[in-house]
């Protein structure tokens, strides 16, 4: 059986699939906001134990690239980059016009699924960095 995970950080709801031979089998949202970084792979966690899975199960995982939340985004990358790397997965990266179901986001990246890819961010605009205050 073929298991891919489809990855949303883009906004402040983020947002997981797995995808078992190209169906839609479980997916789980979440206002992650500013806590991302420490919800993210509890979610994950849940998510893959919900369906009997571990990450070594997963045969690809797509991510949305942008537009989006800087930080989201950065945090969402650099999962899928480490997660290639680490277990040899096939990725993708998807730029979205504006939200998409997690099924046409799985649509559109499945057909770029390489592996070894390194997948960067499309921010969409000039990050709004703030000057130290005097």
């Amino acid at each position: 059986m073929k298991n891919s995970l489809v990855i949303d950080t883009s906004d402040r709801v983020a947002r997981l699939g797995i995808f078992q031979d190209d169906k839609l089998a479980d997916k789980i949202e979440w206002e992650a906001h500013r806590e991302l970084s420490k919800t993210f792979y509890t979610k994950l966690d849940e998510l893959l134990g919900r369906n009997s899975l571990s990450c070594n199960d997963l045969s690809s995982i797509i991510v949305v690239r942008g537009p989006g939340s800087f930080t989201g985004l950065r945090i969402g990358i650099v999962i899928v980059n480490a997660f290639s790397y680490s277990l040899g997965v096939e990725t993708a990266g998807v730029i979205q016009k504006e939200k998409m179901p997690l099924e046409e986001i799985y649509n559109v990246g499945k057909k770029d699924l390489k592996k070894g890819q390194i997948i960067e961010p499309f921010y969409g605009r000039e990050p709004n960095i703030t000057t130290k205050k005097k």
